[in-house]
């Protein structure tokens, strides 16, 4: 028995982008994505209508069941009449709203319409996330249904674990005369626990579970009953906390290897193709080492999240960002965090939410709007002690009041500040004192501060900063362009090119602008350069590839800084800096990224990589330990390996390797051998434990024949071959420049 049928709504529905319904000029549009999806009305703003028709069966209108009318998300106002009589209506563009219709349902056909309001005039002061970067975003975004239930029946179902432990939480509508039966199945498909109760709050016990963490993602069914309803949720046992510094998940050292994602695909725009889609996605994030995404300032869509947890990807999910404070600001932000909470407690994936972005939509030299962030912080503590929260992910020029992770955002370009790069990371591993809000006596005082924030002179906390101490330091954006491949995006694309290409004139003085990047490429004489775009294309990835290497080395040389989220995931409209490009094609460096996101990862930190023939070549080998296995009486092998050069090998022992923290191994070194001419070389590194290899790493390094002078200049320098090519490989493609001498 089907305790609920359901009829999906999804497909084609009649749309008009007047302000008063016009059934006599509708045009079709698919739901559910937002309607400037439509290329008819990718500029339309304001109030749409939308209307279709289905048919209810007749069993369905029997005594003792109610009809309900679900809504995943629609942006931002929406009224909803069936059959002319106005059912409800619902604000917020991010979170699901369900309606009683029994008493408008009819057997057979039925009119569903739909006034959807995204007024401008508010904009300011709704959560609206990237839409102020990438367009606006209206209409029924999410997947539209209508469904049966007994008159009684079950809403939500809220799974708490705590140890061996399950605690449910039923919220029901009516007053229920039967037993709730419940059952537990395990990963394995067993049943794992069963009990029944009259009441709506009761509690399983499981011995031994499974718990859910990126490399394990096991996940439990939880299946409640009466006679006349049947729900079922996923669930995982899984604990994150920070302690020391560190962030840990499940009781143990959890190091952040993580991707911004703006979660923004190419022809549904904040709509997903499909869970399979995302689940697809996920598998190529976690390729490349990554065990975090950190979907940005947005409310996902709910098949995110259980991709994630059937993947395996913890998530770091957050608020959308309005622009000013205002009461109704304050109001809808606390209502859509309520909701998120509400939406997706029963996420194991979802391991952190943040608040505010960067400071945007708050103004954290007022006294009062930081004592709101303070509040707000305590106030989501208390409505979710199960995760972290971060008050404000900060950049330059804003700061933490409240938080659990002490991150902060930074970019330099590469390779002309790799200086700055790697004394930016030095000052930041040590706790400066500027990651906490602090106070300025006048203007001249913060001007004097933004002039050289990070040697600035040290100034007190805001009385409203709640430091702990030891909230543990992350980098959470950094990141580099790689040029995506357009060949590949126009096959996405039915061999044109995709809409969003005509997006980006408005940023970097149009230097970002997709279209016409064909005729660029001649313009500027690149084919001189490089045989093809496509070619410019491999060596800027590639390019992009060395820059990440040396910021995560740079890094993951302190045990203090405990992961980091690289900007970005996937390239979104005119931004080039994915790790995939927007149809989620990897880029060149893919394979390899798995080497440098890693638990277990050796870092070779040199401090030039030109040499001349009869120099001593020395490089401090390091290793940044947290997996699970023990290290000690282990073995670094390593050979340098070049078309001219000499086999150049050796050994040597190191002792035991800290676990969760970095252990400096040794130091490579050899005589630089002659050459004839101008040589490409690379060293390799290789950690043997037994016989195991627990981590490798390989750093190219130029050497010059014994009178040839050194290039000179902060911007030559070297790159690794990201591609893996021979080192005899295409010379167009060596020519970019990562790491300066």
């Amino acid at each position: 028995m089907n305790h609920r049928p359901r009829l999906s709504l999804d497909g084609q529905w009649y749309f008009s982008s007047t302000e008063i319904l016009n059934t006599d000029n509708c045009s079709l549009i698919v739901v559910p994505s937002p309607w400037q999806a439509d290329p008819r009305f990718r500029d339309h703003i304001g109030t749409a209508w939308y209307q279709r028709e289905f048919n209810v069966p007749a069993e369905w209108l029997e005594a003792n069941r109610v009809i309900i009318l679900g809504f995943g998300a629609v942006d931002y106002f929406a009224e909803v009449w069936l059959n002319g009589i106005k059912v409800g209506e619902h604000e917020g563009g991010y979170l699901p709203f369900e309606l009683d219709v029994t008493s408008a349902a009819r057997a057979a056909a039925n009119t569903l319409t739909v006034r959807v309001d995204d007024p401008l005039e508010i904009f300011p002061e709704i959560p609206h996330g990237k839409q102020s970067w990438y367009g606006m975003l209206s209409g029924i975004w999410q997947s539209v249904w209508v469904e049966a239930r007994a008159e009684t029946h079950i809403q939500r179902v809220k799974i708490s674990t705590d140890g061996e432990q399950v605690s449910v939480s039923l919220s029901v509508r009516g007053e229920v005369m039967d037993k709730f039966r419940a059952e537990v199945i395990a990963p394995n498909g067993e049943v794992a626990a069963q009990a029944e109760s009259h009441a709506p709050r009761f509690s399983l016990r499981i011995p031994r579970p499974l718990a859910w963490s990126p490399d394990e993602p096991n996940l439990y069914t939880l299946k409640v009953s009466t006679p006349d309803n049947e729900v079922s949720e996923t669930f995982g046992f899984r604990t994150i906390e920070t302690r020391d510094g560190k962030i840990l998940l499940n009781g143990r050292s959890f190091y952040m290897r993580s991707a911004l994602d703006q979660d923004y695909y190419p022809d549904l725009i904040c709509t997903p193709p499909s869970q399979e889609y995302i689940e697809d996605e996920f598998r190529k994030a976690k390729e490349m080492g990554l065990n975090c995404l950190r979907v940005h300032i947005k409310v996902a869509d709910p098949r995110y999240y259980a991709a994630a947890d059937k993947v395996g990807l913890l998530i770091w999910t957050e608020l959308p960002n309005h622009i000013l404070l205002s009461d109704d600001a304050k109001r809808r932000a606390r209502e859509t965090l309520a909701g998120m909470v509400e939406r997706d407690w029963n996420h194991p994936s979802i391991g952190i939410w943040t608040i505010i972005n960067e400071s945007w939509g708050i103004d954290l030299t007022d006294v009062s709007q930081r004592a709101w962030l303070a509040e707000t912080y305590e106030w989501m503590k208390s409505l979710d002690p199960t995760r972290l929260v971060d008050g404000n992910s900060a950049c330059w020029g804003n700061f933490h009041v409240a938080t659990d992770i002490a991150d902060f955002h930074i970019y330099y370009a590469m390779p002309d500040h790799y200086h700055q790069w790697r004394e930016w990371t030095e000052k930041y591993a040590n706790r400066p004192w500027w990651l906490f809000a602090h106070e300025y006596k006048d203007h001249a005082a913060w001007r004097e501060f933004a002039r050289d924030p990070w040697r600035a002179e040290t100034h007190p906390f805001a009385d409203e900063v709640k430091q702990k101490g030891d909230e543990p330091l992350l980098v959470s954006e950094f990141g580099n362009w790689g040029l995506p491949d357009v060949t590949k995006l126009y096959e996405g694309n039915n061999g044109a090119a995709p809409w969003w290409f005509d997006t980006g004139l408005e940023w970097g003085d149009g230097v970002v602008y997709p279209r016409g990047i064909e005729g660029r490429f001649k313009d500027y004489h690149l084919d001189k350069v490089f045989p093809s775009l496509s070619a410019l294309s491999e060596a800027s990835q590639c390019l992009q590839f060395d820059a990440m290497k040396y910021e995560i080395e740079q890094m993951r040389r302190y045990d203090s800084i405990q992961g980091y989220v690289i900007t970005e995931f996937t390239d979104v409209h005119w931004e080039c800096n994915g790790l995939l490009d927007m149809y989620r094609n990897p880029k060149v460096y893919h394979a390899r990224l798995k080497q440098i996101n890693a638990d277990d990862v050796v870092i070779p930190l040199w401090e030039r990589l030109a040499f001349s023939a009869g120099e001593t070549c020395e490089i401090k080998v390091l290793f940044s330990h947290y997996s699970g296995l023990d290290v000690k009486d282990a073995v670094v092998k390593w050979e340098a390996v070049g078309e001219q050069l000499p086999v150049i090998s050796d050994q040597f022992l190191v002792g035991e390797c800290a676990s969760f923290g970095v252990t400096e191994l040794g130091v490579v070194s050899f005589n630089v051998p002659q050459v004839e001419k101008p040589t490409k070389a690379r060293l390799e590194l290789r950690l043997v434990n037994g016989e195991n290899v627990v981590a490798s790493a390989k750093q190219e390094f130029y050497i010059f024949p014994q009178n040839s002078p050194l290039p000179q200049g902060e911007g030559l320098g070297v790159r690794e071959s990201c591609a893996s090519t021979p080192l005899n490989s295409n010379p167009h493609l060596q020519l970019s420049a990562t790491h300066p001498q």
